[in-house]
């Protein structure tokens, strides 16, 4: 059984390949905020709260903390899987409460490692690190011309890491990974125009894109007698760049000189990012079968102003961006875990979320405007003589707001609506790793 109490001693992957795997290890909606959920595709750490940045020492450091890899007592190859289950409703038509479709991520990952020498250690893997996942079946709008579509967005992003750690001495350690982040996206928009007369859909469908340079970089401290330790993890700020189609469809094309012809299969490209992020805790044994963790982490979503919509085929598009105005998140995480059991240990934890969606900017597809609150439980066990470990978590998270003000202009043609927004998310983690 793998406690976290120790002993003391690519070339770019192409196009088609990616977009499959991003389908395989793609993120759930961010019920938290921004393009991410509290917790994602590691089972021990998930049932821990993510609270992994001072104590991670496999593979997983690689997304954690990657000088978590130097303190890694053999190699390791480790795949994570994490199916999960969203749901979003809020007032997507402009007037009434609507429950949104249940929407199903496959979030997961593989991760690996090889230790180099007594100093240095080789981390690598492919893994969900955002994304969000919403969907409005067959929703009408305008009250005139009405036009019946699905509002949805379905956004994958997914990372291709590789680190290295160097081991200071016995207590500290530093590291660093380098990252290829992949995107993958479709965003349909439904939008009431003429005063809520005329109804349209807005499509921005199979836009996909790299960014070849992001890091990550970390450095951790362990004690002398490993009761307690501290880590700190960094992640760079990451532009992303989408290519795809655009179509546009309404229920009165040219009406009254104010709606654009309908248009359909038009190149357009889209703008945003995944902001930088800074994590620091610690863990620390209370007794000799208890250790509890906590952990603080800030985001830079204040960068994210809009999404920008750009095109050469469509000299004027009907929504040339979503204005989100994000504010910063702060992720604040507790948990302990208890490894009395014979050959198991047993987890749990609570994460709470501060709100990134202001509430002058709620969008029927993103976060919820309010703070989010997630639980984390889960259990470890190892076989085969301690050669695989086996963890399992599950996960609840919840967002709601029942009184939104709205009235930001979220795009060009519409406002944000006012009225009740709720999210809430189901995943399972499960992660197997095989050490030698």
């Amino acid at each position: 059984m793998k406690s976290h109490t120790r002993s003391s001693h690519f070339s770019l992957t192409p196009l088609a390949l990616a977009s499959s795997l991003a389908v395989a290890v793609s993120a759930g909606q961010a019920v938290a905020g921004g393009f991410e959920k509290a917790t994602l595709w590691d089972a021990e750490y998930t049932a821990l709260a993510g609270a992994a940045v001072s104590s991670v020492d496999d593979s997983s450091a690689i997304f954690f903390n990657p000088a978590g890899l130097a303190f890694a007592e053999s190699d390791d190859i480790a795949l994570h899987l994490s199916p999960t289950f969203n749901k979003v409703s809020s007032p997507a038509d402009g007037v009434n409460f609507t429950d949104g479709d249940t929407t199903f991520s496959p979030a997961g990952g593989l991760t690996g490692l090889t230790i180099l020498d007594e100093k240095f250690t080789l981390g690598y893997g492919i893994y969900a690190s955002g994304g969000a996942a919403a969907k409005y079946e067959d929703l009408t709008v305008g009250s005139v011309r009405p036009v019946t579509d699905d509002y949805s967005t379905d956004i994958k992003i997914i990372e291709a890491g590789l680190g290295l750690s160097y081991r200071i001495n016995n207590n500290w350690s530093v590291g660093g990974t380098y990252r290829l982040t992949y995107v993958a996206a479709d965003i349909e928009l439904m939008s009431n125009l003429a005063n809520g007369a005329v109804g349209a859909a807005v499509g921005y469908n199979d836009m996909t894109g790299y960014n070849t340079f992001g890091v990550r970089l970390g450095a951790m401290y362990r004690s002398d007698d490993d009761r307690w330790g501290w880590g700190i993890n960094y992640r760079s700020e990451v532009d992303i760049e989408a290519d795809g189609k655009t179509s546009f469809r309404s229920g009165a094309p040219g009406f009254g000189g104010q709606i654009p012809l309908d248009f359909s299969d038009k190149d357009a490209t889209a703008e945003t990012a995944l902001p930088m992020q800074i994590s620091t805790g610690i863990d620390y044994k209370v007794a000799p079968h208890w250790t509890l963790f906590g952990e603080i982490t800030y985001t830079d979503y204040s960068n994210n102003e809009q999404i920008k919509f750009t095109s050469d085929e469509v000299s004027s598009l009907p929504v040339p961006a979503i204005n989100s105005n994000w504010e910063d998140q702060y992720n604040y995480r507790i948990a302990a875990e208890y490894s009395g059991i014979e050959n198991w240990a047993l987890r749990a934890g609570y994460i709470y979320t501060t709100a990134v969606v202001p509430e002058e900017y709620a969008a029927p597809t993103f976060s919820s405007p309010a703070d989010a609150h997630s639980f984390t439980l889960g259990a470890g066990t190892s076989i085969l003589d301690g050669q695989v470990d086996l963890d399992f978590a599950a996960v609840y998270d919840t967002v709601k707001n029942d009184d939104v003000k709205g009235g930001g202009n979220l795009t060009s043609s519409t406002q944000s609506y006012a009225g009740k927004y709720e999210s809430s998310s189901y995943s399972l983690h499960a992660s197997a790793t095989y050490r030698f």
